[in-house]
């Protein structure tokens, strides 16, 4: 039987200001991030990864209404690590003493210039791969001060901190703080809002 060649994914290589112009365009609303100056499609994520995003993404907001934060936590926008690449976390926090550039246009408001202090990201089957290799070595590379890998099929977020090691696992049972945000405190079996078990289809 013979067996089955699978073609290799090719990625169109673009250069930054291209990029940027084709999003600028299409109003920043089209699913390709750029990484290491290749075009990377970023398909849908799925229910579990979706409803997971929603719950931190909500999580953050109340802790900064809560506390009093200044900073400004998004979802979905690119940002601008150096180097050819721009990448779009599930959700970016920048401290008050790290805000964004303003975009200078309604054109330009899915791109934030700046490195957030923490950046998420939600695995799923379709970005798993990038989000655990490439995507954390950008992130870490280029100031991010913490990264929060979160897992809604292993039911865990991993902490990674540039210069500490190992990274922190946590799960079910244990709470999700961070040092970066002052009083925020989330119990890890709340960040996944359905029951343990075989992935949701699309998931």
């Amino acid at each position: 039987m013979a067996s089955v060649v699978h073609p290799r994914v090719v990625h169109p290589r673009v250069e930054t200001w291209e990029f940027e112009a084709l999003q600028e365009n299409a109003g920043w609303s089209m699913d390709f991030e750029l990484i290491a100056g290749e075009a990377v499609l970023v398909p849908p994520i799925g229910e579990r990864a979706s409803s997971t995003q929603g719950e931190l993404y909500v999580a953050l907001r109340r802790w900064q209404q809560d506390t009093g934060d200044e900073g400004i936590v998004l979802q979905d926008v690119w940002v601008t690590p150096p180097g050819p690449n721009r990448v779009a976390p599930d959700i970016s926090w920048w401290s008050a003493a790290h805000l964004p550039s303003p975009p200078r246009s309604a054109l330009q408001s899915g791109m934030r210039k700046g490195i957030p202090d923490l950046v998420v990201e939600v695995l799923s089957p379709s970005t798993r791969a990038n989000d655990l290799g490439v995507k954390r070595e950008i992130y870490t590379a280029s100031g991010v001060r913490e990264l929060w890998l979160v897992d809604p099929d292993a039911r865990t977020v991993t902490r990674v901190r540039p210069g500490a090691t190992p990274d922190e696992v946590l799960r079910e049972g244990m709470t999700l703080v961070s040092e970066l945000l002052d009083g925020f405190a989330l119990e890890v079996a709340d960040i996944f809002p359905f029951p343990p078990g075989p992935a949701y289809q699309g998931s």
